[in-house]
């Protein structure tokens, strides 16, 4: 039995070392090798609670969409009670058609490396989300981030937002990078500064950020309006002593406010502001708050 099971292993690993020998073998060796390229699971939501958080975009308002304006960059939530948000966010930059997402989120364990990213592409329901091996491979040979495979895999501020890329932008590819609670300012100037000439050219910086955590609907809505007051200042002092009951990560929200500055964007659009306890018509319960924003070219 073992070996009627290897010949036809045998054989077709013949076939791939004679496919990449032919000429034009590079192409076929670049073939080969997003063939055998791991992938992590989409884990984080089967296929039927995906559709069902789709169904949210029936009840998009579509005088938001502004096809005028190029999104640079922008903050969507993670946490999938907004599931609203999050496919108003993504169905108004599909409009411009990216090609490659910067997608930053809170590494919410601290876990591994202060800044993680991984070359593995992304299963979804819909089908792979592959990833921007060159710009990985750039804060790699930098020394920005670290390689982690296992801890990025485990992230739901990551994969939990994968299938609606996959969904509104199949052709994009991403560079997924998770923080430590405690990265600085002066680590995310260092990686804005590696990243910036491919935002320059096209790629979006999205940070995956909740804000407000385990406050009554009344404290929620209290935290964020000094959030919004600091966001409105770019105060990045105060932002990054603010913790998890205003914000899960102070560092993926100012990346993308830095950039933004960089480029002297100083305003922003609010696409939604809400908290699980509207959302959930439950003012007993600890709340999760979100916002949607975004930076435009006008």
């Amino acid at each position: 039995m073992k070996k009627l099971i290897l010949f036809p292993c045998l054989l077709f690993l013949l076939f791939l070392f004679m496919l990449a020998q032919n000429s034009g073998g590079r192409e076929q060796a670049d073939v080969i090798r997003e063939l055998s390229k791991p992938a992590h699971p989409s884990i984080f939501m089967s296929r039927e609670d995906f559709y069902r958080y789709l169904g949210e975009q029936a009840a998009i308002n579509s005088e938001t969409a502004d096809t005028e304006s190029r999104i640079i960059c922008g903050v969507v939530p993670h946490h999938l009670v907004a599931s609203r948000l999050i496919v108003q966010f993504w169905d108004m930059l599909a409009r411009q058609e990216p090609e490659v997402i910067i997608l930053a989120g809170p590494n919410h364990y601290n876990l591994g490396g202060k800044v993680i990213t991984g070359l593995y592409d992304w299963q979804t329901p819909e089908g792979l989300v592959k990833t921007e091996a060159q710009i990985v491979g750039t804060l790699l040979d930098k020394g920005l981030a670290v390689c982690d495979e296992e801890v990025l895999s485990k992230e739901h501020s990551i994969g939990g937002l994968l299938p609606f890329i996959r969904h509104f932008m199949p052709q994009a590819r991403v560079v997924p990078l998770i923080f430590h609670h405690d990265v600085s300012l002066q680590e995310i100037d260092a990686l804005l500064a590696a990243l910036k000439p491919y935002l320059d050219r096209g790629a979006v910086l999205a940070a995956s950020v909740d804000f407000s955590h385990y406050l009554t609907r009344r404290e929620a809505q209290d935290k964020d309006e000094l959030t919004l007051r600091v966001m409105r200042q770019f105060d990045y002092t105060t932002l990054f002593k603010l913790g998890n009951d205003h914000l899960d990560s102070p560092a993926s929200l100012t990346l993308a406010f830095r950039y933004a500055q960089i480029r002297d964007f100083m305003e922003f659009d609010i696409l939604g502001h809400s908290n699980s306890g509207i959302i959930l018509k439950n003012d007993m319960m600890e709340t999760t708050s979100y916002f949607t924003l975004v930076f435009k070219e006008k």
